[in-house]
């Protein structure tokens, strides 16, 4: 994006197009409610969360493996942003936020809360090698996840006939369970009246690799 972009008078971010101030719009002031209650949006996230990891399991336990992947994207895309509307987007960007006129990425959002939270440990975005050689990143794959695309089909097809893909679900879900955990910590800290500062600290103390104790 051009730094000598036009910012648009209705909305501070760049590259929005909107043609009336998003905080006129009811549900954008209905999600400002929210998102004003860190508490309350970290348990209603987690809910969510924990309503797709149910779904998935039915899911796999039934066979339907490609509605178990076009659901990917979502658990991570509730997590982080959730991470960057809490600690890092400013007061004036939310209304846009909320409103999810473009430019609204998860990809955008993902690379900041690395910065800031994970510090730069995250990888969604780092090129691996698939089992022809091809390179891909986990980013993308969520992205074309959620579209439901061609390659997710093909991914599918791969995942039925892969043997032990059962361990591989079950971690994936495992991850899952664990930004549920996060979120419960966020919220309970909130909800304890602990200010954005030091729940940020221990946010990412929880994102942090775990070290094992050596007892000589």
């Amino acid at each position: 994006m051009s730094e000598h972009q036009e910012i648009n008078q209705r909305c501070p971010v760049r590259g929005c197009r909107t043609k009336r101030r998003h905080s006129d719009d009811s549900s954008v002031q209905a999600s400002l409610r929210l998102i004003s209650n860190p508490a309350e949006l970290a348990r209603w996230t987690k809910g969510c969360i924990v309503e797709l990891i149910n779904s998935c399991i039915d899911d796999l336990n039934k066979g339907r493996l490609f509605a178990y992947l076009t659901r990917w994207r979502a658990p991570e895309e509730l997590y982080f942003r959730l991470l960057y509307i809490v600690f890092i987007a400013s007061d004036a960007e939310l209304p846009h936020i909320c409103s999810g006129e473009m430019p609204n990425s998860l990809a955008h959002m993902w690379r900041q809360v690395n910065e800031v939270v994970l510090e730069g440990r995250g990888t969604l975005e780092n090129v691996q090698l698939g089992l022809n050689g091809e390179e891909y990143t986990t980013m993308r794959s969520l992205n074309q996840n959620a579209h439901a695309s061609f390659a997710t089909m093909i991914t599918c097809i791969a995942l039925a006939r892969t043997p032990g893909r059962e361990a591989f679900v079950l971690k994936h879900i495992d991850h899952w369970k664990r930004l549920c955990d996060y979120l419960n910590y966020i919220e309970e800290m909130f909800a304890a009246g602990k200010t954005k500062p030091d729940v940020l600290v221990g946010v990412t103390n929880l994102h942090r690799p775990r070290q094992i104790e050596v007892t000589p």
